[in-house]
């Protein structure tokens, strides 16, 4: 008995500081209600209650502003879109209301459906699977931050920003801090819920490149970043952070 009346104080303490938190995101955008576009608003507004809400724009009297809200009803159509967690939903609203109902924080990896996974990793996918992976993680550091422009794709990010974005995945799966990844601590990538899953056991077989089942720092750096770029320019026959493909706004991560 007291561990549930403990686990509930618990759950009521974080949902106090997530409303004080959703009040203040509100606050510091209130000055600008109707004078600039509710949507780039929306876009600024961080949602931290209702856990799983999406900004929408509301009427409120006479004035459009944005509001944090849980959706009660979603239309029947619309462009699937493919969650973080590995999920296809038939629009972004109904990704959202679920959310909401599970009280589970999520967001939209991309439009249209999750690749279904196959039995077989091609060459082609286990090719293109580091900057898949990339890209992967580059949309988790992501969830929840706003941008008064739109964010940066990972090809235009520069060598030290992919650099960056790689090491912050690998302190955040090392369990012990020893600098070394090990089977465990890939595990917490959870395959299943990753782009082109099926050739995921394959591409950390090869990142350990001495067989003593660790990956190191560096392992990992040329597993992703460097095998990342290489992949892009064979594809593509361009260098990531081209200037021909990237305009000058595209310089920040």
């Amino acid at each position: 008995m007291f561990l549930i009346t403990l686990a509930l104080q618990i759950q009521l303490a974080k949902g106090g500081r997530a409303q004080r938190k959703q009040r203040q995101a509100e606050e510091r955008l209130r000055p600008y209600w109707g004078r600039t576009n509710p949507e780039k608003l929306c876009k600024l507004l961080k949602c931290h209650s209702p856990i799983g809400s999406l900004c929408q724009v509301v009427n409120e009297g006479s004035v459009s502003i944005p509001k944090c809200i849980c959706p009660q009803t979603c239309p029947g159509q619309g462009e699937p879109v493919c969650s973080v967690l590995g999920k296809t939903y038939g629009n972004e609203c109904l990704l959202y209301k679920e959310a909401c109902r599970k009280r589970r924080r999520t967001n939209v990896a991309h439009r249209g459906p999750c690749l279904a996974p196959r039995a077989e990793c091609t060459e082609a996918e286990y090719s293109q699977f580091p900057y898949r992976l990339m890209d992967w993680f580059l949309v988790l550091k992501r969830m929840g931050e706003s941008f008064s422009s739109p964010a940066p794709p990972l090809s235009c990010l520069s060598h030290a920003q992919r650099r960056t974005l790689a090491e912050r995945r690998f302190v955040a799966l090392d369990r012990n801090g020893d600098g070394r990844l090990s089977h465990r601590d890939l595990k917490k990538l959870h395959y299943k819920q990753m782009p082109l899953e099926h050739c995921a056991q394959r591409f950390f077989n090869s990142c350990d490149s001495n067989g003593n089942r660790k990956v190191t720092l560096q392992e990992w750096i040329g597993c992703l970043v460097v095998r990342t770029e290489t992949w892009f320019q064979d594809f593509t026959s361009m260098k990531m952070g081209s200037k021909k493909l990237c305009p000058a706004r595209h310089n920040h991560l």
